[in-house]
């Protein structure tokens, strides 16, 4: 059986699907069963707090996914995931789970100020000594991350971003994300542990973005970079709290810093989609 938590979010919704078109036993484990699209497969509801009803949501399981929280409403993200990742650890070795597939992020191997790079630290870190087979994915940023810009491109024609116009990172689909993730919590190995770090077929910049949109949408999308002394305010006026906004924040200089990169740049994995696929795809929807 494979344990999905997290099985609510875009990752982890579509690695559900691609376990079940694929005929693997599947169960979600979720905080609010009514936010699965998908009604027919095996369901657990399990607050990460509660370590009593994880261990219950695990049980039985011989695979599972974990992930780190996202909690904008939190006053110490990083104290949730130690407690989180804890729990985790715990329920696993109760259990008798013989395989974890974490989803960390590529910058994780860093000892920095990396704001939410470093809860996929503390979920490597904490996960390392567990004595079964373990493989850590650590994916760039997501294309899907832009699609919550959508509104603002539509109606006003710009793009908001706190990145510089020009910088060109990692960017890749969480689809294709979540159809390797399904295929590493499937195989079989014989190494107790594994590092996969994601890239995609080629860095974009925000106004590639920006470009993609305006082709896509035949209109004209301009950028508009958010200077960082206003990346906080900006935050917390949309529902982030001070905590939450800081290590946004400071993830996001990071990633400006060049520090969020593959530790084996040599070793990355590149997935196939492209921006401008992956936003069509989702703007027909």
């Amino acid at each position: 059986m494979n344990i999905i938590v997290g099985a609510t979010g875009q990752v982890g919704s579509n690695l559900i699907n691609e376990l079940k078109n694929k005929g693997f036993p599947v169960r979600a484990v979720v905080r609010n069963p009514d936010k699965l699209s998908d009604k027919t497969i095996e369901t657990r509801t399990a607050d990460l707090f509660n370590l009593e009803q994880l261990t219950e949501a695990f049980n039985g399981g011989t695979a599972v996914f974990v992930l780190t929280p996202e909690n904008p409403t939190s006053n110490d993200i990083i104290e949730d995931t130690r407690q989180i990742v804890e729990n985790y650890k715990k329920a696993i070795q109760a259990t008798g789970i013989k395989k974890v597939v974490a989803l960390s992020c590529v910058g994780s191997h860093i000892d920095s100020n990396t704001g939410n790079v470093l809860m996929s630290r503390i979920l490597e870190q904490t996960l390392d000594d567990l004595d079964i087979e373990k493989v850590f994915i650590r994916p760039s940023y997501y294309f899907s991350n832009w699609l919550g810009y959508l509104e603002t491109v539509e109606q006003y024609g710009v793009l908001p971003t706190f990145f510089p116009e020009g910088l060109k990172i990692e960017m890749h689909s969480p689809i294709d994300l979540a159809k390797f993730i399904a295929k590493v919590m499937t195989d079989t190995s014989s190494e107790k542990k594994r590092i996969y770090e994601l890239t995609g077929q080629q860095k974009y910049n925000s106004l590639d973005v920006a470009n993609t949109f305006s082709k896509l949408l035949n209109k004209n999308v301009s950028v508009q970079s958010i200077p960082q002394d206003k990346w906080k305010e900006t935050l917390m006026s949309v529902g982030f709290t001070e905590n939450t906004a800081a290590n946004l924040s400071d993830m996001t200089k990071a990633v400006i810093d060049n520090k969020t990169v593959p530790e084996r740049p040599n070793d990355t994995i590149k997935l196939p989609t492209t921006l401008e696929k992956y936003i069509n795809e989702q703007l027909k929807k």
